[in-house]
């Protein structure tokens, strides 16, 4: 399983992403709120590149975009979701949950909008039912991380690049400097 750099991604969300109001008895519902809210961008940007008549893309601005945006932030959402929510355990555990988009005969696109459309489904069907003071199952949660990881996974073979790279390039470049070493050679093992 390619490596989902969970230790340095939670540092990252400490020091750029997280905002002092989350830190109040509801912090996981807000920021799980804000990344349904970035996971619905991304699925924006592929739409946008994709053209459902000519069953291609829609230029190349387009999918640059979203090799360099989509396809890096895709993975960050989907480590930011197992920081928020450890007791979906390892990603190990999560390999047997694949998205069921991975099995589709679709064009690589295609499973990808309908991915991160179900992941952002999963994200608002558990945070809804919250918002109005009822329960929802966890398993919403780790419907739209195998959903994000299957889409990550299907955006990195589209474009032929390393998922962990990848994603660590983005949060180094979202930071401006490098990640620190420390949190690299501990994340080392996941590989």
């Amino acid at each position: 399983m390619d490596h989902w750099f969970l230790q340095a991604q939670a540092w990252w969300d400490a020091q750029r992403f997280d905002q002092p109001a989350w830190q109040v008895p509801t912090w996981r519902e807000q920021k799980l709120r804000h990344i349904q809210l970035h996971v619905a961008k991304a699925l924006g940007k592929v739409v946008a590149a994709y053209d459902p008549g000519a069953g291609a893309t829609s230029g190349t601005d387009a999918l640059t975009r979203v090799r360099d945006e989509v396809l890096p932030d895709v993975a960050i959402y989907r480590s930011q979701l197992l920081n928020l929510f450890p007791e979906m355990g390892a990603p190990p555990a999560l390999a047997h949950h694949r998205a069921a988009v991975s099995t589709l005969e679709a064009e690589p696109l295609l499973q990808v909008v309908l991915g991160l459309s179900r992941a952002s489904a999963q994200l608002a069907a558990y945070l809804e039912p919250r918002e109005h003071g009822a329960v929802s199952p966890v398993s919403h949660i780790r419907a739209a991380i195998a959903d994000l990881q299957a889409s990550a996974e299907a955006l990195a073979a589209v474009f032929a690049v390393d998922l962990a790279r990848v994603h660590q390039a983005r949060l180094e470049a979202l930071l401006g400097a490098p990640l620190p070493a420390s949190l690299l050679e501990e994340g080392a093992e996941d590989r």
